[in-house]
């Protein structure tokens, strides 16, 4: 598929209603931005519902799957991640909203005072130092943001799979012991029609046991008879043993197929969480990649300054700064709100 190209004339436009729109904002932009710290308790809400449901499955499963007691300790884990970005993300909220504002009252108004070819060299200078400013806590914070979704995803397609191999697993146990336990069942009843047979050969020889040929033969007899009685207790053992791992195994199935009814229950609130997570993650990046096209916008010299275009472009980031700034102040207060 093509690229979409905007003409210039377009992307001015856009500029332009981005102005007339923010002129009429009343506060909506930063009541948007602020809705973040809503994110948070939805995210927080998921990670309840899912560390309570792994929980609740571990309590009542973990016995028979001790696999659970692992994925329900690296949830927790997942969970402790999340509350820590997120008081890292306070933090900077506050720092981002500091520089929004310095952003907007010192550096953008510094380009809208250029009288001089000196003043746009110095504003250069300026902008130049504000953009290595060091932003590797914001970078480092998205990087976890993102990575901590990445790390959820990867669990669920784990936890996924563990049920998959497990009940693939408990199918093919289910399957052998069947077979055994046929086997099983057809051997005690050819040792059943044998012992009748060894039966009624006793009760022979001790018709004839007057002789010592029927003495002889009351003893062979005997012995086989209790060979064979032997055996068909222990196959009767053994058969009793099969059937209580059968029953085992199809209570172990019946399980496994509530833990993967709760599990699916619980996708939702894991689809929210790396949905929000995600957006975390991509909330910091604008002030640095605004303040480098704005210098290097006036590098092409003082003609820039009368670039339309340029002056359209100061005009939004300057309104569009303040909104930015009261929505992360509100942000940051409202998490620092929170127990």
């Amino acid at each position: 598929m093509a690229a979409i190209v905007f003409s210039q004339e377009d992307s001015d436009q856009f500029i332009q209603a981005a102005i007339n729109e923010l002129d009429q904002d009343d506060g909506k932009l930063a009541n948007n931005v602020s809705k973040v710290a809503d994110w948070a308790v939805q995210v927080d809400e998921g990670f309840a519902n899912v560390t309570y449901g792994l929980q609740n499955m571990y309590d009542k499963h973990g016995e028979d799957f001790p696999d659970l007691g692992t994925y329900n300790k690296e949830w927790k884990g997942y969970k402790e991640q999340w509350t820590a970005h997120l008081l890292l993300s306070r933090n900077i909220a506050s720092k981002h909203a500091a520089d929004l504002h310095r952003f907007n009252q010192v550096f953008l108004s510094m380009i809208q005072d250029i009288q001089t070819d000196q003043d746009r060299e110095d504003v250069i200078a300026e902008l130049g130092e504000f953009a290595k400013e060091d932003h590797t806590e914001s970078a480092d914070m998205a990087q976890r943001f993102k990575a901590l979704k990445a790390d959820i995803g990867g669990f669920l397609v784990r936890f996924e799979q563990w049920i998959q191999d497990t009940g693939t697993k408990l199918k093919q146990e289910a399957y052998d012991l069947s077979q055994a336990i046929n086997k099983l069942e057809e051997k005690i009843k050819e040792l059943d029609e044998e012992i009748v047979m060894a039966t009624l050969a006793l009760l022979a020889s001790a018709a004839a046991a007057g002789t010592m040929i029927g003495v002889i033969e009351l003893i062979v007899a005997g012995t086989t008879l209790a060979a064979l009685l032997i055996s068909r207790i222990e196959k009767t053992l053994d058969l009793s043993q099969k059937q209580k791992d059968l029953a085992d195994v199809n209570r172990k199935q019946q399980a496994l197929a509530q833990i993967k009814t709760q599990f699916d229950g619980l996708k939702p609130d894991i689809a929210l969480i790396c949905s929000k997570l995600a957006l975390f993650g991509d909330i910091w990046a604008s002030i640095q990649g605004q303040t480098l096209h704005f210098q290097q916008t006036l590098r092409r010299g003082m003609e820039a300054l009368t670039d339309s275009r340029f002056k359209k472009e100061i005009e939004l980031a300057r309104k569009l700064c303040t909104p930015l700034r009261n929505g992360l102040e509100i942000y940051a207060t409202q998490l620092g709100s929170r127990s």
